[in-house]
């Protein structure tokens, strides 16, 4: 007995030993194994594959699904060759060929080149910068990395989710100044880039951009502390608001988000919007909705169903503003606006397409952090299946006005 019980102490105790030597420190557990850089990106780029067919309302409605899981396979077998931005870029591109605007990979802009673009009927201009870049400011932007702008659009355009020119109008601007875009793409190698630019007398000014994170950037904010700011430039963080402009006896109203603020709900600031009107002389009324994205549709009912029944429901007196930045909910206003009264629509081609896919819910990819927005519904609204609301009268957005602090639009309007 005492032969045996040494025996089983002995055992035990060379049992310890060993786990110790082995790093453990009891019992022996399972070894667990990272995966490799080459397991994380196949892994979800499989469950990317494998889901969203599954999730989307109908992810090949426009685009072959045979195409699909053939950029699939073809980026699969890249992992080893391609760095972690080539294969950011191309899983972008592989689902913004779905054509469809609402289904993206949410694009990361923790990190930009500090400045503010806009893409004017001239071309693409800095509105803004950081103080160390601000002689950029009113600049035409003109070559990336001794890239031609031209080229450098037609690099960006399988990659942007959008429904129209319109829409990709809308991203371009934020796109060509993320890094991990234009490493992505073969444009630049390292962080830093250089930006060529035309000045006013066509003089080029080079000059060599450092990316900074964005929550960080102080901006000069030149064009938003001038006097005399146009109306649809001064109040961008409300989600909706108006005043009255006396020599014209007209009311601005701009609607920014498609919700509720916490201190005035949609209603309230309705009723509050036509007491006004009922008693003051208001001979015109402006909806503005060109810098809306969108929200819920259903919060601008009450303001639908008011002005269809108001004396201002005509079409020398009911104006709507709408442009790139006009979609998905705030798009669906647009339509309910054009087809249930006479008013008269000025400004650009929006960004949504009048039947569009939409609803969006998210899949996260968890090895990589990607993360995948995408349709659950299909909203039908017109016969015509059009690329674009198009506006009864068109007024592109032009450098020189912005730079003298003017909106076209308003001045068509009004005069």
């Amino acid at each position: 007995m005492k032969t045996h019980a040494r025996g089983k102490t002995l055992v035990l105790l060379v049992s310890t030993i060993l786990s110790l030597l082995l790093g453990g420190c009891g019992p022996s557990q399972p070894v667990k194994i990272a995966p490799s850089r080459y397991d994380k990106w196949v892994n979800d780029i499989d469950y990317l594959a494998e889901e969203l067919p599954k999730r989307h309302k109908n992810l090949f409605f426009s685009l072959d699904r045979a195409d699909f899981y053939r950029e699939t396979e073809r980026i699969k077998q890249q992992v080893n060759k391609w760095t972690d931005d080539e294969l950011k870029v191309a899983i972008t591109g592989l689902v913004a060929s779905v054509g469809d605007g609402h289904t993206m990979i949410y694009p990361d802009f923790r990190v930009m080149y500090p400045l503010r673009l806009y893409w004017f009927k001239e071309g693409i201009y800095v509105l803004d910068a950081s103080e160390e870049y601000q002689e950029a400011i009113s600049l035409k932007l003109v070559t990336i990395n001794g890239k031609p702008i031209d080229e450098v659009l037609t690099a960006l355009g399988p990659i942007i989710s959008c429904d129209n020119e319109a829409g990709f109008k809308y991203y371009v601007p934020s796109y060509m100044l993320a890094p991990w875009v234009l490493r992505g793409l073969g444009i630049s190698d390292s962080d830093h880039v250089t930006m060529g630019f035309l000045d006013s007398e066509g003089q080029k000014v080079v000059l060599t951009m450092y990316p900074e994170e964005t929550q960080s950037i102080q901006y000069v904010a030149s064009f938003s502390q001038r006097a005399g700011l146009p109306l649809y430039l001064r109040h961008p963080a409300l989600y909706y608001w108006y005043e009255y402009i006396p020599q014209h006896n007209t009311v601005y109203f701009q609607y920014n988000v498609c919700a509720n603020m916490p201190d005035q709900s949609f209603q309230a600031f309705t009723d509050e919007l036509f007491e006004f009107i009922d008693h003051n002389r208001v001979e015109r009324l402006v909806v503005d909705l060109r810098s809306n994205g969108g929200g819920n549709s259903s919060v601008m009912s009450p303001f639908i169903g008011r002005v269809k029944r108001s004396a201002l429901n005509d079409a020398d007196k009911l104006f709507v503003i709408i442009g790139r930045r006009t979609f998905s909910s705030a798009l669906l206003n647009a339509l309910d606006l054009k087809q249930s009264t006479k008013a008269t629509f000025v400004g650009e081609a929006t960004g949504g397409k009048p039947n569009h896919y939409g609803e969006v819910r998210t899949l996260f990819l968890p090895n990589t952090g990607l993360t995948v927005g995408y349709s659950t519904k299909y909203f039908r609204k017109s016969r015509e299946d059009a690329d674009s609301l198009l506006p009864d009268v068109i007024i592109e957005p032009i450098i020189a006005a912005f730079t003298k602090g003017q909106d076209p639009v308003m001045n068509w309007i009004l005069q």
